[in-house]
């Protein structure tokens, strides 16, 4: 069983090594990108003496537990930064206009229907047709389509 323990803690601390070494060379251009794996490191080395001194409890298993989550999302977060680099890019299209002459047409025609509104029908009642008046004075004129 120590034997066991011997290697297990032995392959901690490789592991524990390397991880150092990776967050030493990420945060060699001073970005920070390797402080988590630093501090996963740091917890590395508390499961490691507690297999050391054959103290493993639920503390020491739960520690692991999170370390393995650590790792797996900054595995993540690496691939993702990878990935954001690559930009891709696309050409303009070519977006068919209308013809000015049917804006144009267009615009007119909206004006006749205007001044068909403005032309108040007779049958309308007074306090109506004061309302329609107020409407069309507040009424700008200008059409958009």
């Amino acid at each position: 069983m120590s034997e066991q323990l011997a290697r297990t803690a032995a392959e901690q601390a490789a592991i524990r090594r390397q991880l150092e070494e990776m967050g030493n060379e990420l945060n060699k251009d001073g970005s920070g990108a390797g402080n988590e794996l630093k501090e996963i490191a740091k917890e590395m080395e508390e499961t490691e003496r507690d297999i050391v001194n054959m103290e493993i409890t639920k503390k020491t298993l739960e520690r692991q537990q999170e370390i393995l989550t650590k790792l797996l999302k900054s595995e993540k977060a690496m691939r993702e930064q990878e990935q954001d680099e690559k930009r891709k890019s696309t050409e303009a299209r070519d977006y068919g206009l209308s013809a000015p002459e049917n804006f144009f047409e267009y615009q007119k025609q909206k004006e006749r229907e205007v001044e068909l509104l403005r032309t108040i029908p007779p049958s309308l009642k007074p306090y109506y047709k004061k309302r329609v008046n107020e409407y069309f004075l507040n009424f700008d004129g200008s059409v958009t389509p």
